[in-house]
């Protein structure tokens, strides 16, 4: 063995004799100026080591454990872990070293010390994935708040290149990137460690995920750590990190937050002004589509877009998106947006307002009317109730496709609508068709099948029905007929050709000022008999000018008076004006339009009133009473009515040089009047009046009874009765009292 060799082997020995008598009293241990004030190279420490072979060097705090290493740290000064205060700073052992403190574990919740998250049993690929996955405000901490050792703090020694060293306070100073973990003795990157370059750690892991404790080569290896590419791009990584988090509106998934809470806003003021535009229609009747559905193609592009394109002028958003929108499959102007947007104001937003307007009500009445639509039957279902604010409303639910029109079918129909919506059958006190056996029936009837489920649910033939059907009735007397009859020929000559109508307006024109808004004839309404009498009255003021325009067409007469514009005619129209000209000149339709005009004029004004959505059964109750007391008071007194009628005819027949006559009495006739009389107006009184009044009577009586209507009366009355009756004996204190007082309720009723 050399003298080189033997050195060694003393030195050895020494270095393993100091380290046993060190690891006794390491807590207590005292250093001279001179070991304070040493560099690199140190005689004795707290905690030696010795280099053995070329190997790694082991520490004090891989061989015997970190919590030797954190009691020589707490015994010598605390660290200065957060300017601010204590709360990162580790605990302090026991001053008698029994009992030392955990492994340099911060008092607060987040750690600020790397070794805790380094594991030297662990792989470099485990420990970089632990600590590439921790939370952002843990990794905020290790880069803010890292544990820093104070100036007086004494670190560990470890024996390498022939003399003690340790980490010096001062090279913390010299590569800020530096950290040094207590807990490990050692130095680390945490940039490096927390944003590693492309994801993946060095074969070596030194300042990454293992502490760098070659003290004797500080200076090359800091120094070619410090030259790698991926240092640099892991510093702007970590100054990024520490910079959004500090300003979290600058990160970037808050960026794209936001852009996307811009965009997000942005779409919805768009559909906002879409949807706005799609209501205005609905509301206004207008029909939404055209011809050409183009933003900046010729052609009707129908009124949604047309309003779209007027609201664009006036703002920039839409305009924007009309002109260049962000995805060109997303202008939400198509014909299923449309659809949609109308299936969501219909059934999500009016409908569900109206249902949740009946369950607060709790009382309501259905209305129903079937109905026919390219060939298909629907169902007009409607709701009548009192709101919250105590008047009455009246609103439409929606239209039902029907299979078939069988009451079955209809009540069924009507009951799945209901539940489906959530509306209790038990609320329902009221059904209102029209008489129709398939609704009305009080076997097989819808009336009657929802009266099986809810029994308080009164039927009510719609009193406006009823009052059209009395008039039909009425109107099916011979001689009325013939009247509405050649009353519809007249309308309709003059209504189906521009000529003749444009005749007719001249004349009107030339004799009447301020005609321009209204129209000389109407056409008389197929189905509400009610309806006719504003046509009736448009024929009665301008029956003069009807009849001079049937003979300047005829017999081509007041040219003269009124030009030769219209004056040549074909053989057909003065064929067809002479007809007309001579049935509307007749004395017998005189005198029976004045009858039909007068008589019927009694019901216009209840036909409006029969329709509005405040009224109540009372109030129709009291409506129908009046009409039948003024056609009995009619009928008693028809020889004074009819003279003052009669002699308006007489005035309107000597104006067109055509008399009243009355028709030839016989011994037998069938097929016309035939009533012995002494002048015309008895005969038209007989033949026209007495009869047009008595079935104008008896139609009432039979739709409108007196029993009928008191029952229905008497049966909604009970219903209310009883409701506000059961509340209040309720509160009644004795049962006694509530029983007598619910016996008086039902004799009111009754």
């Amino acid at each position: 063995m050399g003298r080189p060799e033997q050195r060694q082997r003393k030195r050895k020995q020494a270095a393993e004799s100091c380290q046993k008598i060190d690891s006794l009293f390491a807590p207590a241990a005292k250093r001279s100026a001179k070991e304070k004030d040493s560099g690199d190279c140190r005689g004795t420490g707290s905690s030696t080591a010795v280099e053995s072979h070329g190997k790694e060097p082991v520490t004090q705090s891989e061989g015997s454990g970190a919590s030797d290493v954190c009691q020589v740290e707490a015994a010598s000064l605390p660290v200065d872990s957060d300017p601010s205060g204590g709360s990162d700073d580790p605990q302090v052992a026991t001053p008698d070293g029994d009992r030392p403190a955990p492994a340099c574990r911060p008092t607060s919740a987040l750690h600020v010390d790397i070794g805790d998250f380094v594991d030297s049993c662990s792989s470099e690929d485990d420990v970089g994935h632990a600590l590439r996955n921790l939370p952002s405000e843990q990794k905020y901490a290790l880069l803010r708040k890292h544990s820093q050792p104070s100036k007086e703090f004494k670190f560990p020694t470890t024996y390498m290149g022939g003399c003690n060293r340790s980490f010096r306070q001062v090279w913390l100073h010299d590569h800020p990137w530096m950290a040094y973990s207590g807990k490990l003795d050692g130095g680390f990157c945490i940039p490096c460690a927390l944003f590693p370059a492309g994801g993946r750690y060095g074969k070596s892991g030194k300042f990454l995920t293992r502490p760098f404790r070659k003290w004797n080569k500080k200076s090359e290896q800091c120094g070619g750590h410090e030259k790698l590419p991926y240092h640099g791009e892991s510093m702007k990584m970590a100054d990024d990190f520490v910079r959004q988090f500090e300003n979290p509106e600058t990160q970037l998934p808050n960026r794209m937050d936001e852009k996307r809470a811009a965009n997000i806003e942005q779409n919805r003021s768009i559909v906002k002004v879409i949807t706005e535009a799609v209501l205005y229609c609905g509301r206004q009747c207008l029909a939404l589509r055209g011809d050409h559905e183009d933003i900046a193609g010729a052609g009707n592009p129908g009124n949604l877009i047309a309003l779209l394109k007027l609201l664009a002028r006036h703002n920039d958003i839409l305009r924007q998106h009309l002109e260049s929108p962000a995805m060109r499959n997303a202008k939400y102007i198509s014909h299923r947006t449309q659809d949609e947007i109308i299936e969501v104001l219909g059934q999500h937003m009016i409908l569900k307002d109206i249902v949740d307007e009946i369950k607060q009500a709790r009382f309501y009445a259905i209305l129903a009317d079937e109905i026919t639509s390219h060939n298909h039957e629907y169902l007009a279902l409607c709701v009548r109730f009192v709101a919250a604010d105590n008047t009455v409303r009246e609103d439409f639910l929606a239209f039902l496709k029907l299979d078939r029109i069988t009451g079955e079918e209809i009540a069924a129909t009507i009951i799945k609508f209901l539940n489906d919506h959530g509306i209790p059958l038990a609320g329902m006190r009221g059904q209102g068709y029209d008489g129709a056996a398939n609704m009305s029936s009080d076997r097989v009837g819808v009336q009657k099948r929802i009266r099986d489920l809810a029994p308080h649910a009164t039927y009510v033939h719609c009193h406006c029905h009823s009052l059209n059907l009395v008039i039909t009735k009425s109107c099916a007397l011979p001689e009325i007929r013939n009247v509405t009859d050649k009353l519809q020929h007249c309308c309709r000559f003059f209504l189906n050709s521009p000529k003749r109508g444009g005749a007719l307006q001249l004349i009107v024109n030339a004799n009447v000022t301020d005609t321009q808004k209204r129209k000389p004839l109407l056409d008389l309404c197929r189905t509400r008999w009610a309806e006719r009498h504003t046509a009736y009255q448009h024929f009665y003021q301008a029956y003069t000018f009807i009849v001079q325009t049937l003979e300047m067409i005829g017999y081509g007469r007041h040219t003269d008076k009124y030009g030769d514009k219209y004056g040549q005619w074909d053989t057909g129209n003065k064929s067809e004006a002479q007809q007309i000209l001579a049935s509307i000149t007749h004395s017998g339709f005189i005198v029976g339009f004045m009858c039909i005009y007068n008589y019927l004029s009694h019901l216009s004004g209840i036909t409006v009133k029969l329709q509005k959505r405040s009224l109540d059964i009372v109030q129709a109750y009291g409506m129908i009473l009046e009409i039948k007391e003024a056609y009995a008071r009619e009928r008693q007194d028809v020889e004074t009515q009819f003279h003052k009628l009669y002699q308006q005819c007489e005035r309107m027949a000597e104006v067109v040089g055509n008399p009243i006559t009355m028709p030839r009495i016989t011994g037998r006739q069938q097929h016309r009047s035939n009533q012995a009389s002494s002048t015309p107006e008895e005969y038209y009184r007989k033949a026209i009046a007495n009869e047009f009044l008595d079935h104008l009577i008896s139609a009432l009586e039979d739709r409108f009874s007196r029993p009928a209507l008191q029952c229905v009366h008497r049966k909604l009355a009970r219903y209310a009765a009883e409701y506000v009756l059961k509340a209040t004996f309720e509160k009644l204190p004795y049962e006694k009292s509530g029983r007598a007082f619910q016996k008086r309720g039902d004799t009111w009723c009754e």
